[in-house]
This record gives C-alpha cells, sequence and structure tokens, in this order.
C-alpha cells in the first residue's frame, strides 16, 4: 500500500521540476509600418478641354469712352498637374460674341487668353487664382492686348467632367485703330469640361 502511495505522489513532486524548465513564449516585435501614399479619389493631373459661356461687362476710356454688356462664349482647354493638394496648370481659352458698345458702331467679337492657375483641392473640388496674357478683337477699331486675373472653382460631377465657375477681370492697352483708348473687362461664367 506504501508502494502505490509513493507511485501515486510521483506526478506531484515532479511538476515543479518540469516548471523551472519550461521557458514562456518570447514575442516576436511588429513589423515597421510602411508608409504608402494613398492614390487620391479625384486626379487633377492631365489634360482636359470643355465649353464656357459668360457675362462680360465692358467699357473704353480715352478718346472713346462707351460701356456695355453682353454674353460670350467659347472653347478652353488646358493641362493640370496635382502634388498633394496643390494643383498647377496652364490653360488657353477662346470667347467668341458680338457686344456692341452703347450706340456706336463697334463690337467686341473675340477675347483670347494665355495663362496660368494655381489652386488647392479637397478632393472632389478646386479652389484657384489663374492671370496671364489676354487680346480683345473688335469689329472697327482693331484688337489690343493686355492682361486678365480672376478667381475659380472647380467640381468634379463624373470620374472625368468637371463643372466650374470663374470670375476674371481683363485690362487691355490701346487699340490698334484707336490710339489712345483703353478698356477694361469683367466677365462671369461657368464652364463645363472633360478630364482625360
Amino acid at each position: 500500500m506504501k508502494r502505490l502511495a509513493l507511485l501515486a505522489m510521483i506526478p506531484f513532486a515532479a511538476t515543479p521540476v518540469f516548471a523551472g524548465n519550461i521557458e514562456p513564449p518570447v514575442a516576436e516585435p511588429a513589423p515597421a509600418p510602411v508608409f504608402v501614399e494613398p492614390t487620391p479619389a479625384y486626379e487633377w493631373s492631365g489634360a482636359y478641354i470643355g465649353a464656357q459661356g459668360s457675362y462680360a461687362d465692358i467699357s473704353t476710356d480715352g478718346d472713346v469712352e462707351l460701356d456695355d454688356d453682353g454674353g460670350l462664349y467659347g472653347l478652353r482647354a488646358g493641362y493640370d498637374f496635382q502634388r498633394g493638394s496643390q494643383v498647377f496648370g496652364g490653360l488657353v481659352q477662346y470667347d467668341f460674341g458680338e457686344i456692341e458698345l452703347e450706340d456706336s458702331d463697334i463690337e467686341v467679337e473675340n477675347v483670347l487668353r494665355i495663362g496660368a492657375r494655381y489652386g488647392i483641392t479637397t478632393g472632389a473640388a478646386l479652389y484657384y487664382g489663374l492671370a496671364g496674357y489676354a487680346q480683345a478683337d473688335t469689329n472697327s477699331i482693331g484688337d489690343t492686348d493686355g492682361y486678365f486675373a480672376g478667381l475659380g472653382y472647380e467640381r468634379f460631377i463624373t470620374e472625368n467632367v468637371t463643372f466650374g465657375a470663374e470670375a476674371m477681370y481683363h485690362d487691355f492697352d490701346d487699340f490698334d485703330d484707336a490710339d489712345g483708348t483703353d478698356a477694361t473687362a469683367t466677365t462671369v461664367g461657368l464652364n463645363l469640361n472633360y478630364r482625360f
């Protein structure tokens, strides 16, 4: 009987010896996080073409002082480059119209703009400023060179289509056939663009 009791005690006596030889598991360090720059949901980089329509208020001063307003419509094209939330781009816009200045026979027929823009995007929306060279042509007193500057807003409405609004100020020097006559124009317009 004593022998049986001793045999029953052996597992309990051996437990501390085995327990001391077991090493606790060592946790391996977690791998360092790998930073992957997220691809923007809306991509502003690339070329675009579009159409625009705007209201223009035009006035001249100097030898000929006239004032009037009317509509312009035209085409636009450009290329943008996005870096983070910043967007840089170049643009060309060409507007047509027949804005007759007061009761004269002078009509503003077209306006060409070549410039650049810089903006901040919040994803689907872009807020920007733009500026550059402008040229206006008339039916009777020739054309004139100057500059334009303004503000704009553009927003994606589908994956490739954007809708926008722009307000611009234009300042023109002497007309070819009316030396001493300058002009200013303010335009407010809407545009629709396809982005490639």
